[in-house]
Parts: C-alpha cells; structure tokens; sequence
C-alpha cells in the first residue's frame, strides 16, 4: 500500500480542514515530539515523550520533566558548558599573545591566519 501523506506527514488525518500553514506547523511539531531524542543522563538515542513534558528513556530507564514538545538540557548544563568554553577561550588567549610578543606583528598576524585556517 502506497503512501498517503508524502508532503504533509502526521497532519495527512486532518485532511483539507484547517488551513495550511496550520497543518505544517502541526506536522513539524508531531515530528519533533515524537521523534526519539537524546537521553541526558546515557546519551543513548532513546528519549521517548510519555506526556506532557515528562520524557523516558527507553535505554537506562531516566524520567525527566522538560519542555512540552522537545527535551532541552536543563540550566545547569548550559553553565557547564560555558565555563568548559570560557576555560578554553582563556587558555588560547595567553598563546596569542605570547606569540605577539616573541615575533614582530607582521609575521603574528600570518601565523595567526596558517593556525585559524588548519583548525
């Protein structure tokens, strides 16, 4: 049997009720809410929506509560992560200027465009 919602997917059981635009943004949000997503605690693929905000994972069993259509990563891990990013960000800058330092500007600044570009 061939498939009857190529273009609109999940919103295909609305027919042609409701509108257009209604019916993608319905479609895209199903997707993504029922999609499997990233477990925070595993890491597995296996984070699953059981109701309303409250996500299983199929993998190691974690429940959490989060947002209502997609997983975010709660607060504290944004803080970690920028710090891990700062602490990165701090450790280049003493280089750079060490190398400003021993070599004339001129050369710094070809140095610096050889090792922007490698990365």
């Amino acid at each position: 049997m061939a498939k009857r919602t190529k273009k609109v997917g999940p919103a295909g059981r609305l027919g042609a009720r409701y509108g257009v635009r209604i019916r993608r943004r319905i479609g895209e949000v199903e997707v993504q809410s029922k999609g499997r997503h990233e477990c925070p605690k595993c890491k597995a693929v296996a984070l699953l929506r059981e109701a309303n905000g409250i996500w299983v994972c199929r993998h190691c069993g974690n429940r959490c509560a989060s947002s209502s259509y997609m997983p975010t990563p709660p607060v504290s891990v944004k803080r970690e992560l920028a710090e891990v990013l700062a602490k990165v960000e701090g450790k280049e800058r003493p280089a750079e200027e060490e190398l400003a330092e021993v070599v004339p500007q001129k050369a710094a600044k070809a140095v610096k465009r050889k090792i922007s570009t490698t990365e």
